[in-house]
């Protein structure tokens, strides 16, 4: 790669070096010089609209935003002046009087809008201009966050993030003058939009109050919030999260730019499935009676766990737990192992043989976004891995990538293929079709999911293989295995055996003791009784220790159940499907009587 060539500019007197092409802005914010900016964010294009970060250039009369004007070498440029600074103002009167931007009931009044900070930087205590108060609309139909037109700025960051990060376009622009407006879709709603995913990546870029979180708002100042990083755990991507949390509960999530693996942006499930969809806890240690559950210690839990497995044989007892446990659980299930007759854990349908795959090499993920011909075989990556869904879209939208999705259930990722194939033929029409869009690949890409270790799965590969060996390029393309669960990879390398149909697994030996670790699993473990068969087998088990975080038609069937810590109160690292060893950091004190899984389990060989 060529270096770029090295420029120097000077800026507020101070002699400072960049690169060709980088913006003022850029050169300005790498050498600790400030410049004010509303629409700027990071990453996104530049827009140059919101006028805040303007800069003079010595020898011009006119003023030029920074964000969006390349440095030019030997340049004087001025930053931060008495000219410069009255006209800043005069644009942050003129924002707060076109619109409703009435501070004491918006629920960013705390610190947190960047147009509220502007003000108390630049020293607003008046409006010299008339307020236009307009009659604009809320949408409040979103399921996790709404829209309030009237604290809106059209700074367009939203809408940037939406088409250039998420890569759907759900928002834009509409109408004109004073009447215009971000709007969803063809001027829908959140609730009524077939585009948006909910990933709140709009939400987080917002600089107002615009776009706020339901579950957020009004809960306390961001600012004065302890915030933890830690990492998703909703699948085995791994993303950063960024926590906040105040009086003991969680205000905000939001994902960690530092992250190398999502470098800041989540989909639904990390961004809201992990904190703002409520669940009943399990608070405390319970045992059956004859009709409920009874509140118990951990002393007595503990103790009648032990009674009852004292008259068994190991080979009467099995051990069951979740893909969700960390790599240290792990390793205390492998100790454990000897103690008991058999010990698997419960994967999705076809996943076992994915389990084998192993990891991907560390930065794999991060070539979707370069690869010019994706196939995704076998997987719903919108609906169970909304990150790399993103990284598909914008390599398709913004970069012409081409996209096949093959033997895998509709979803919203079909819109963008070129060859989409929910059930694929085997007639040579398809696959001289497949072959001339795939013709040209230089850097392909095959990502696959449970479904492609069927027969036909296997099949499709094999022949999606040898059409790019035997393209001009000849390149293999990068393998990327996608399991569903979040840590199954690491587990079946550490020799716990996955299970992927429960019923066959129960009865191939009789059992009168069964500890199911479902640990946070979101449904408290009750997938394992989807399978009617299960739901009967485990009923006739004598003792089924249910340990979970969560309420579910499992716990409601188990003889013992053991209050585990869920996610944000978890210690530990879990492995992704890059092989990166990512680190699980408590967020919040364990409620009630909850412990980590690692901790009851060793209770258990005490």
């Amino acid at each position: 790669m060529i270096a770029k060539k090295q420029i120097t500019v000077t800026i507020d007197g101070q002699k400072c070096v960049g690169e060709q092409g980088q913006t003022i802005l850029q050169i300005a914010t790498a050498n600790s010089i400030h410049i004010p900016t509303l629409c700027y964010l990071k990453d996104l294009s530049s827009w140059g609209g919101c006028r805040m970060c303007i800069v003079e250039v010595a020898g011009s009369p006119k003023v030029v935003p920074s964000c969006a004007t390349p440095a030019a070498d030997g340049a004087t440029y001025a930053a931060n002046n008495d000219r410069l600074r009255g006209l800043r103002r005069l644009t942050l009167e003129l924002l707060f009087s076109e619109r409703n931007h009435i501070c004491p009931i918006c629920p960013m009044n705390h610190g947190d809008c960047e147009l509220q900070q502007q003000g108390y930087q630049h020293g607003m205590d008046n409006v010299r201009y008339p307020y236009l108060y307009p009659s604009l609309p809320m949408d409040m139909s979103g399921k996790y966050f709404a829209l309030d037109h009237n604290r809106c700025i059209l700074c367009t960051r939203c809408i940037r993030v939406c088409d250039e990060v998420e890569g759907v376009h759900t928002l834009d622009v509409a109408f004109r003058g004073e009447k215009n407006r971000v709007i969803v879709d063809l001027n829908a709603t959140f609730g009524a939009s077939d585009s948006c995913t909910s990933c709140g990546a709009c939400v987080a870029a917002c600089p107002t109050g615009a776009l706020f979180d339901k579950a957020a708002a009004f809960r306390g100042k961001l600012n004065n919030c302890q915030t933890v990083r830690t990492t998703c755990t909703e699948c085995p991507v791994g993303c950063g999260l960024l926590v906040s949390t105040k009086q003991n509960r969680i205000v905000e999530v939001f994902g960690d730019h530092d992250s190398p693996v999502n470098r800041g942006h989540l989909c639904v499930r990390g961004r809201y499935e992990t904190w703002a969809v409520p669940r009943e806890r399990i608070v405390q240690p319970m045992i059956r009676t004859i009709h409920t559950l009874k509140p118990v210690s951990w002393q007595q839990a503990l103790r009648e766990i032990a009674r009852i497995r004292g008259k068994l044989d190991a080979t009467q007892t099995a051990l069951l737990v979740s893909p969700r446990i960390t790599n240290e659980t792990a390793k205390v299930v492998t100790r454990l192992a000897a103690r008991f007759g058999k010990v698997g854990m419960f994967v999705a349908h076809d996943e076992a043989a994915l389990c084998s795959a192993g990891v991907t090499a560390s930065g794999k993920v991060d070539m979707l976004t370069d690869a010019d011909a994706i196939i995704v075989l076998g997987a719903q990556l919108s609906r169970t891995h909304g990150v790399l869904a993103a990284k598909i879209r914008t390599a398709v939208r913004r970069h012409g990538a081409k996209l096949l999705v093959l033997h895998a259930r509709k979803s919203e990722l079909d819109a963008y293929a070129d060859i989409c194939a929910n059930v694929v033929s085997l007639e040579h029409v398809f696959w001289d079709r497949v072959a001339g869009v795939l013709k040209n690949a230089k850097r392909p890409a095959l990502v696959y999911g449970a479904a492609s270790m069927t027969p036909i799965g296997v099949t499709v590969m094999e022949r999606l293989i040898k059409i790019l060996e035997g393209n001009p390029s000849g390149k293999a393309p990068i393998m990327i295995p996608l399991t569903a669960s979040t840590n199954s990879l690491e587990l079946a390398r550490m020799g716990i055996g996955p299970v992927e149909e429960i019923a066959p697994w129960l009865d191939a030996q009789p059992l009168q003791y069964l500890h199911i670790v479902a640990s946070d699993e979101p449904d408290g473990g009750a997938r394992l009784l989807d399978e009617t068969p299960a739901r009967e087998l485990l009923k006739q088990i004598d003792c089924v220790v249910a340990q979970a975080s969560y309420q579910s038609e499992l716990t409601e069937i188990a003889r013992i159940v053991l209050p585990a810590a869920p996610w944000f109160e978890k210690s530990g690292t879990v492995t992704n499907i890059e092989g990166r060893e990512l680190p699980l950091r408590p967020v919040l004190p364990p409620h009630g009587e909850a412990r980590e899984d690692a901790g009851i389990l060793e209770a258990l060989l005490s």
